[in-house]
């Protein structure tokens, strides 16, 4: 384990975010808690490397940090790596870190609904140029929400479920 900390401008260069971010970020827990060392906060080097792997490795990620008033809320962007097309309307499908796959209406929100997973995430569906694939063509999706009725275009009544798939 290194022993090493990091400087808020490297921190911000590692994960390629503004300066600013960093310490309100370290403040709601995204980032760990800084040490002060010459009266200047550092962060702890591993953890900032992990962060940044995680967020590599994953198809593809990034963040969002929002502001409302005094509360951050910070949510890892995902975007659609195929869209599906069900009863005449596209789906996106995604992969996140852990590389559980999960299909919604392909609408760019935020996704506060995944299984065995505490946090929510920004799911993007800005890129238009995904491959269009069928269902069956997938692995085993690990979720899959066919429609919200906040959207307004979707029937959750009549909505089909992929078999061996819990929602």
């Amino acid at each position: 384990m290194s022993d090493k900390h990091l400087t808020i401008k490297e921190v911000a260069d590692l994960l390629g975010m503004l300066e600013r971010n960093v310490l309100p970020m370290a403040e709601h827990g995204v980032l760990p808690h800084p040490i002060m060392i010459d009266g200047e906060p550092h962060f702890p080097e591993e953890p900032i490397l992990r962060l940044r792997d995680e967020e590599e490795d994953a198809v593809p990620s990034a963040g969002v940090y929002l502001s409302t008033g005094k509360d951050f809320s910070y949510f890892k962007v995902v975007k659609a790596s195929y869209i599906v097309m069900h009863k005449n309307w596209p789906f996106a499908a995604f992969t996140l870190w852990d590389g559980s796959l999960h299909i919604r209406p392909w609408l760019t929100h935020v996704v506060d609904d995944l299984p065995d997973h505490h946090e929510c995430i920004l799911l993007s569906c800005e890129d238009q140029n995904v491959l269009e694939v069928l269902l069956e063509d997938l692995p085993k999706p690990s979720s899959i929400v066919w429609g919200y009725s906040w959207v307004g275009q979707y029937d959750l009544e009549s909505t089909a479920t992929s078999p061996d798939v819990s929602h």
